[in-house]
């Protein structure tokens, strides 16, 4: 499916004609993917339908295409109420160019429903709504791991008081979790680091207070999942020790009752 819009002084609006400086590719078919990549001559892979969450993000100038000066930013979006975690992770790709922004979303994002929101109208530039889009992926990450610090309490009390399967499985499913949503956060760091880099564009965005509200989120997640994945394993040592202590007063009272028969058997022994 696609969407029109118009992004200019009066801030970001939809429109009919296919006449505006952005389109949305959302939850769109074989053909109308392969109708853009042929209308702006595009790499072949670039507006696929990804069904892993080992994806990459992203940044890199395409060449020999339509459009003028055309750059390439993928990010890894995330659907805080998608299980497992696996399924949750999901690309966003922009292709800023001059004249026109495109940007492909998977079908499991709201981002877009999120950033038309009557608080977020007020894009007045292409750069602005990249930079909006980054600012609304951090805010589901930072969600997710939310969610993910209510486990790590329960599990943090449950350590002290017993070692069940349950907690044990839970335990394991929290840092399978914590793993993706590391490397995942790292990897985009990376990319957008360098994004922030490109002089050009951060002189069109030309928006200070957006831009320090995406590198204070990208600090805040990040310290968020280094923070709780220290927890995760201290409460894991926890969980060992405490299956440890009680393995050991199983074999003292296994030693005990050994002992105890052994009495018997050796006075019949003696007779």
């Amino acid at each position: 499916m696609f969407r029109y819009f118009k992004i200019n002084e009066q801030g970001m609006k939809e429109i009919q004609e296919k006449i505006g400086n952005c389109l949305v590719i959302q939850d769109s078919t074989e053909k109308e993917r392969e109708e853009i990549v042929q209308r702006y001559q595009l790499p072949n892979d670039i507006l696929l339908e990804s069904k892993t969450p080992e994806d990459v993000s992203r940044l890199e100038k395409l060449q020999k295409t339509r459009l003028k000066d055309p750059l390439l930013l993928t990010l890894i979006d995330l659907s805080f109420d998608v299980e497992p975690i696996e399924a949750s992770l999901h690309p966003v790709t922009f292709i800023y160019a001059q004249g026109l922004l495109i940007i492909h979303l998977s079908k499991k994002t709201s981002l877009l429903d999120v950033l038309l929101k009557e608080k977020n109208k007020k894009l007045f530039t292409a750069e602005e709504v990249i930079f909006q889009c980054i600012l609304l992926i951090y805010d589901h990450y930072i969600k997710k791991l939310r969610q993910e610090k209510e486990k790590i309490d329960r599990l943090d009390q449950a350590a002290h008081s017993t070692t069940e399967n349950k907690e044990l499985f839970e335990l394991a499913n929290v840092k399978r979790t914590m793993v993706y949503l590391d490397h995942s956060l790292r990897d985009q760091q990376e990319t957008l680091d360098r994004l922030i880099e490109n002089k050009p564009m951060m002189e069109r965005l030309d928006n200070e207070s957006l831009l320090y509200d995406v590198k204070l989120r990208q600090r805040f997640t990040n310290k968020m999942v280094s923070i709780y994945r220290d927890l995760l394993e201290s409460i894991g040592e926890l969980f060992s020790d405490m299956i440890d202590n009680n393995l050991n007063h199983i074999l003292k009272y296994l030693d005990s009752a050994a002992l105890v028969i052994s009495i018997p058997t050796l006075l019949f022994g003696l007779w």
